[in-house]
């Protein structure tokens, strides 16, 4: 390593754990996610790590009334490739008769009763209506009562409810009773007495591969050997000036401290990190501007290449966060949604499904339906 990248590396380790940790949740809304190995954000803010491999049952309402619909979103962790870390592969949601997919990497699209679908979407069903839209490199899902969801076709999923579901939920995002420190309860209600034993308690049930499924850490999960932590604490401190400088007006949004030590626990795991630093910072991003926040470009600084956006269409750091489709070419114009990291069509251009064609491509095939 060059002389500058050591110094460089070596002030990151000095800048390690400077930044301001606040509490980052609207006390009108909870949200909970989950992302990376994937690690958990519950409704009432604490914070765990969970390397199970199968079906999970993230948020589902255990207290079912007329305003309190029922409803349920459980994740799918895979592992990737040859790597031990596994991530959220498959966002399900079951509401109003109605079952809901999102899949990595199907972007612009969603499964919708085991039918692929192309967005935007709208349901409007006998119990009530559903929406489902693409918003920056994210599909948004909402219903009319409040719960809303976030994918980001790789590994990133956000759950948020109105306050009027506290003490209503339950699942790995725990009860949403504002009392952090008693998140960690199985499905009987009973105290967990591991991590594990909650996860394994909330495995989505008669899932296929269900004798495959392991919920145990593998790797180094308690600590990291004294080599390894010095690697991960070199690695990781990359990113703490850029959090630091770069995120500074979103430390009250997201604590940017958990980005540090989830990168830790990942690095020291032997996870796959050739990316890993960009695709955080990308979601970090993405927490920070659609709270409001602008956030200065930090790519050139990290080295982080855009992501690959459709033919006929281009990167923007911060474009609008409602894309202009075949359905509604109107809808930049009336969006209320803070700009976004997002690929826009070019000119003349307008998004059908995972492409970019023509308007006059776009007007003869809704004629033609």
């Amino acid at each position: 390593m060059e002389l500058r990248g050591i110094l460089f590396c070596l002030a990151a380790l000095v800048l390690c754990g400077q930044a301001s940790v606040v509490p980052a949740i609207a006390p009108e809304t909870g949200v909970c996610w989950a992302m990376g190995d994937p690690h958990y954000r519950t409704f009432d803010g604490s914070y765990f790590s969970f390397m199970g491999n199968c079906s999970y049952i993230l948020a589902k309402n255990c207290f079912v009334d007329k305003t309190h619909p029922t409803f349920e979103v459980s994740v799918k962790n895979e592992k990737s490739g040859k790597s031990l870390l596994t991530a959220v592969g498959d966002v399900t949601i079951k509401v109003f008769d109605q079952v809901i997919q999102m899949v990595r990497n199907e972007i612009s699209m969603v499964r919708i009763n085991y039918e692929v679908w192309n967005l935007p979407v709208t349901l409007k069903t006998p119990q009530g209506e559903l929406k489902l839209v693409q918003s920056g490199l994210s599909v948004i899902f909402w219903t009319d009562f409040g719960l809303t969801v976030q994918y980001d076709w790789e590994e990133y999923v956000k759950v948020t409810l109105p306050s009027s579901f506290m003490n209503s939920v339950c699942g790995m995002c725990g009860n949403f009773d504002g009392d952090k420190n008693n998140d960690l309860v199985k499905q009987d209600g009973t105290k967990a007495e591991s991590v594990e034993a909650m996860g394994r308690s909330w495995m989505v049930p008669d899932q296929k591969g269900a004798q495959y499924c392991q919920n145990q850490c593998i790797g180094e999960c308690e600590g990291c050997s004294f080599l390894k932590d010095i690697g991960a604490n070199l690695f990781c401190g990359i990113m703490t000036p850029i959090i630091n400088f770069q995120f500074k007006a979103c430390h009250a949004v997201i604590e940017p401290k958990v980005f540090f030590d989830m990168c830790k626990f990942d690095h020291c795991r032997g996870g796959d990190m050739k990316d890993y630093i960009c695709d955080m910072l990308q979601v970090y991003t993405d927490a920070c501007q659609r709270a409001g926040v602008n956030v200065p470009d930090w790519r050139h600084i990290a080295h982080c290449s855009p992501p690959a956006c459709p033919e006929h269409s281009h990167f923007e750091y911060c474009g609008n966060a409602c894309p202009a489709t075949c359905e509604d070419p109107s809808a930049p114009s009336s969006c209320k949604t803070p700009c976004v990291q997002t690929c826009t069509c070019d000119e003349g251009y307008l998004r059908s499904g995972n492409k970019c064609v023509r308007k006059e491509e776009s007007r003869r095939g809704l004629l033609e339906r």
